[in-house]
This record gives C-alpha cells, sequence and structure tokens, in this order.
C-alpha cells in the first residue's frame, strides 16, 4: 500500500506550504452530479480533505447540456460517440456548464465548507485551447469537422496557484477560448488530463457512477483493485471495458505514463469515496499506477 498523501499534514498553512504540498486533481462527471443528495455528499468529501492538499476539481456537464437542450428544441448530435457543437448548441453547452453544473457544484462547496471559486479552465489563460480541425475517427470513413469543439493546448497555473495560495480551491469547467476571442466546447477529461500535467498534479481521482473497473459489470467479483497501463489496455483490447470507461481508463493511463503518481477511479454513491483513496482506507475503487500495488 502506498503511503497516503495526506499523512503529516501541518496544521498552519505556511507550515503545509513548506515543502510544496502535495496536488490532487478531482474530475466529477456530470451525470455524478446530477442527483442533489449525491452532489452534497461529494462536496462533503471533498471538504473534509481541502485544507490538506492543493485541491482542484474539474466537473462535466454532458447529461445537462443534452437535456437543456432538447427542452429548447435542439437534438444533441454525436458522431463516434463525440458531441458535434454548432453554435446554437454551444450557447447550450455554456449554459449548462456555468449556469447550471458549475453553480450547482458551487453553491454545494461553500454550503460545505468549502471555499470554492468556480470558473471556466479559459480564466486567466490556465488552459489555451485551438478549435479542432477535422479528424477521422474509428468507424467514420470521412474526417468529421466537430465544429465548435476545441483541443487543450499550454497550461499556465498561476490562477491556480494564486488561488491555492489564498486557501481556495478551483472549481472548473471546460469552456474555453481560443486565442481569437472564440468560445470552444472542450470535453471535460481531456480538460483534465490537460490540467493535470501542466499542473504537476500528484494524484487524480475521477469519481464515477461505478467504483472502478470490473471484467464483467455488475459482478462484484471481477472488480479490478488495482492495475498497471498494460493491464488496463489489455483489458480495454479484450471487450472487458466498454462504453464511457474506455476513454476514461485511456485518459488516466496516460497520466500515469505521464508523471501523475496514482489515479483512482471511484463511485460517486460510495461512502466518503475521495478521501477513503488517498488515505489508504478500505473501499471498492480501482488505483491505476506504474505498480500493481494495492488501493
Amino acid at each position: 500500500m502506498i503511503g497516503s498523501p495526506l499523512a503529516g499534514a501541518s496544521a498552519t498553512v505556511d507550515e503545509a506550504r513548506s515543502p510544496r504540498r502535495r496536488r490532487v486533481l478531482v474530475k466529477v462527471g456530470g451525470a455524478t452530479l446530477e442527483d442533489s443528495a449525491q452532489r452534497q455528499a461529494l462536496a462533503e468529501d471533498l471538504a473534509a480533505i481541502g485544507d490538506e492538499v492543493d485541491l482542484v476539481v474539474v466537473h462535466g456537464g454532458g447529461p445537462q447540456a443534452s437535456a437543456l437542450g432538447q427542452r429548447l428544441g435542439i437534438e444533441p448530435v454525436f458522431r463516434a460517440g463525440r458531441r458535434v457543437t454548432d453554435l446554437a448548441t454551444l450557447e447550450v453547452v455554456a449554459l449548462a456548464l456555468v449556469g447550471g453544473v458549475g453553480s450547482e457544484l458551487l453553491a454545494a462547496l461553500l454550503a460545505a465548507g468549502v471555499r470554492a471559486v468556480s470558473t471556466p479552465v479559459a480564466s486567466g489563460r490556465l488552459l489555451r485551447a485551438q478549435r479542432r480541425p477535422k479528424r477521422v475517427v474509428a468507424g467514420e470513413a470521412e474526417p468529421i469537422d466537430f465544429g465548435e469543439v476545441a483541443d487543450p493546448g499550454a497550461v499556465d497555473g498561476r490562477l491556480c496557484e494564486a488561488l491555492w495560495a489564498g486557501g481556495f480551491v478551483p472549481v472548473l469547467s471546460s469552456l474555453c477560448v481560443d486565442d481569437g476571442g472564440a468560445r470552444l466546447n472542450l470535453n471535460a477529461d481531456s480538460a483534465a488530463r490537460a490540467l493535470a500535467l501542466g499542473l504537476s498534479v500528484d494524484d487524480v481521482i475521477a469519481v464515477a457512477d461505478v467504483p472502478g473497473v470490473f471484467g464483467e459489470l455488475g459482478r462484484t467479483e471481477t472488480h479490478r483493485a488495482a492495475l498497471t497501463p498494460s493491464e488496463a489496455r489489455a483489458m480495454i483490447a479484450s471487450g472487458a471495458v466498454k462504453g464511457g470507461m474506455i476513454a476514461k481508463l485511456e485518459e488516466l493511463v496516460a497520466l500515469v505514463e505521464g508523471g501523475v503518481d496514482a489515479c483512482w477511479i471511484v463511485g460517486a454513491a460510495e461512502q466518503r469515496p475521495i478521501t477513503r483513496a488517498l488515505r489508504g482506507e478500505p473501499g471498492l475503487r480501482t488505483r491505476i499506477g506504474m505498480r500493481a500495488e494495492a488501493p
């Protein structure tokens, strides 16, 4: 078992910041934030560790954007599992991420005592981005124009570092802006990956609707407590991992190979999944790391 990143946390901010405090990025999917009770429980879980590490939260909002668009008469369009974003859809995504999911998560965090600051990744040029060119993707014969969609660029971490220095927690949506001032939709998992590497994050926790990776979903005995990158790739290649978990696992493998100490997939419905993962307490979750250690 790895040592807890929270062990030995200092009582004062000045003491805790010398040497550099451990940095933790928590990625929360939009589906896990739809239920208000679950959202509040996650906020309280984050409150339990927010004073002990430099914490940054990145949230999605795909289901909320789709639901809002449908209420407005704008049906979501997906190609090869990826959202196509025209200008009308971009307006919907911006409303859902910033005015909907972001504000609801902010309210829950503030109620839990977290000094949260909610803002898009575009703020302060924290994460630069460029419009995605037409791209050939699996299952499509011709290159696809995904519309007002971004690929992540360079990270300037000064905004996060200034917030951390003041004792605040950045809560980030993936709405971004290119160098010409055009707003773009960026996949939240892609944003989390770029930020984790650009901010030299030590640990990444992905909060999902299932508590990790299973050889066969629904069968607890097939749960994998720990995976190396090669084991994760083998599970994807074998077809054991399906649906949205494939992209999530691929992103976390890339993070571990890029220098992040460890990544976890935890279930939002589990009790205190974030603090239990970081403190090495028992729980159902999957740890992805270069060594096959118990989570």
